[in-house]
């Protein structure tokens, strides 16, 4: 076995964490006003980016990433692997403690990870992959795999969360976890949740910090709960979150009004931050509906659709709050970035689309486009697309409702054929699987056996310069097939309240831990 000893992963560690971590103000309440309601709170269950910015202060997870997006230990206190990369050993940190009292056990971690497996919309990275999952003695889980595989890097990925919860709780259960049964091992415990009006979380007073750690990195590292409370607030009009945010009713606002961003440079009570990359604008296609299930039905939508025209109407033309390009990774991820297969990336083609149209049969049906207006860029997104597709002669017809409505009917894969959303940025191309895997609860019904290969090339350990070889073949068979149709990047602008101090931005996830206000 490889022992990979702490010393050296904490020599890797210290150099992401960025700032040593600063004695800060114990105490006060933060009020973050948030786009929307999280559709459930039980982080196994759901991709949603709202679960994920929630489920990191109440939970924690045997390895997460780092402030440089390098793995970090997090309940893990180390780890070996087989010389032949089938067995991987995890030694857990002793005197974890849950917020019910009870200390962190191999056995919780067992069964997390057995009904993560099982039923999580995540759980596909690990299908045909996980041999067994075994605690060999309180302190000590094996997992066994069936060929050599990147199961560091699958197990740090955040969507879904792979959250630790207590083997009373979780083994076994597929349903639901709420209420008083949301326990974890994280620096904050669950109190209350009241749709519409807040997610409440308090301050666990007995959590055990990572002392192996000088200060928090990434979604790890030595976390410091100053706040005795955090409650995420819906605040679903742009308009509110940001009067809040100038008020001082609330500390933190996402989301907030492009059109805002020059008087919050302009006022000393405000921090206002940009967000890049942020979010890519994605059209999800229910293959289940005809004509969405034929191909040259879903090319034609390409060519309707001028790019650069639906990111100025979501962005007021502002260029410092979008960028057309067809990479599933964003430029800045220059290890995965790629044009591959997207030759006919915003190049509108009314002629080409009312060819590929009559090819495809298409006789003005009813094409239904699954929106909100909880977020209003993609309300905006929404409107844009749905105008470009009715002028080139496809019979769109949008329906509204909030986010988690539509997320629900989404996963119905019934009665509609487009759903407005927004991806976050992937990690790693192998978290691609819960939107392209044949059977994936995200792929709305997309199956292609090459693709599912690709899928399962890339999951396998290699070299990274191949990993990026079959990387540019998936993303070309994605524009080829049309599995998911992205239009561009989209940056957020978020603010902060003056006060609030060591905040930084980091991922899509606003991390109060280690912050206070002066």
């Amino acid at each position: 076995m490889k022992r990979v000893m702490m010393v050296v992963v904490l020599a890797l560690v210290m150099l992401s964490l960025p700032v040593l971590a600063q004695p800060g103000r114990p105490g006060g309440i933060l009020k973050a006003a948030m786009q929307t309601n999280p559709p459930t709170l039980d982080p196994h269950l759901s991709t949603n980016v709202v679960v994920r910015q929630v489920a990191p202060y109440v939970f924690e997870t045997l390895v997460v990433y780092g402030e440089e997006y390098d793995i970090i230990p997090q309940l893990a206190e180390s780890w070996e692997i087989s010389s032949d990369g089938l067995v991987y050993i995890f030694y857990l940190r002793a005197g974890v403690r849950f917020h019910n009292g009870k200390t962190l056990t191999a056995d919780d971690v067992v069964a997390s990870l057995e009904r993560y497996f099982a039923y999580s919309p995540g759980g596909g990275r690990f299908a045909g992959i996980v041999e067994s999952v075994t605690a060999l003695n309180p302190l000590t889980v094996e997992i066994r795999v069936k060929e050599p595989t990147l199961l560091l890097v699958t197990l740090a990925i955040p969507d879904p969360f792979l959250a630790i919860y207590p083997a009373e709780i979780i083994r076994g259960r597929q349903a639901e976890v709420r209420g008083s049964d949301l326990i974890g091992t994280g620096p904050y415990r669950f109190a209350e949740w009241r749709p519409d009006v807040h997610v409440r979380l308090v301050r666990f007073a007995e959590y055990t910090a990572d002392e192996r750690f000088s200060g928090p990195s990434g979604l790890g590292g030595r976390r410091t709960a100053y706040f005795e409370e955090i409650q995420f607030i819906p605040v679903l009009e742009q308009a509110a979150r940001l009067a809040g945010l100038l008020t001082g009713e609330f500390d933190y606002a996402e989301s907030l009004p492009i059109t805002a961003y020059e008087q919050l440079l302009r006022n000393p009570d405000v921090v206002p931050n940009v967000l890049k990359p942020r979010w890519a604008l994605v059209l999800e296609l229910n293959q289940s509906e005809p004509p969405m299930d034929n191909v040259l039905f879903r090319r034609a939508l390409i060519a309707a659709l001028g790019m650069e025209d639906v990111l100025r109407a979501v962005t007021f033309g502002n260029p410092a709050f979008y960028r057309t390009q067809p990479g599933f990774f964003f430029p800045e991820q220059a290890v995965w970035h790629t044009d591959a297969g997207a030759e006919g990336y915003n190049k509108k083609d009314l002629a080409e689309v009312r060819r590929l149209l009559a090819e495809a049969g298409y006789n003005f049906e009813p094409i239904i486009f699954l929106s909100n207006r909880d977020y209003d860029w993609m309300y905006k997104c929404t409107l844009a697309v749905a105008s470009q597709l009715q002028q080139a002669g496809i019979n769109v017809i949008v329906e509204f409702s909030d986010w988690p409505s539509q997320i629900q009917r989404a996963l119905t894969q019934k009665g509609w054929h487009i759903n407005q959303t927004g991806w976050s940025p992937r990690l790693d191309p192998i978290q691609l699987a819960t939107s392209l895997k044949c059977g994936a609860p995200y792929a709305y019904m997309y199956c292609n056996p090459e693709v599912d290969r690709l899928l399962s090339e890339l999951s396998r350990d290699r070299p990274v310069e191949e990993r990026q070889r079959i990387f540019h073949e998936l993303q070309r068979y994605m524009w080829e097939d049309v599995a998911v149709l992205r239009i561009g990047d989209f940056f957020t602008l978020e603010g902060t309240n003056a006060r609030l101090r060591g905040y930084t931005p980091w991922y899509v996830i606003p991390r109060f831990w280690d912050c206070w206000k002066e």
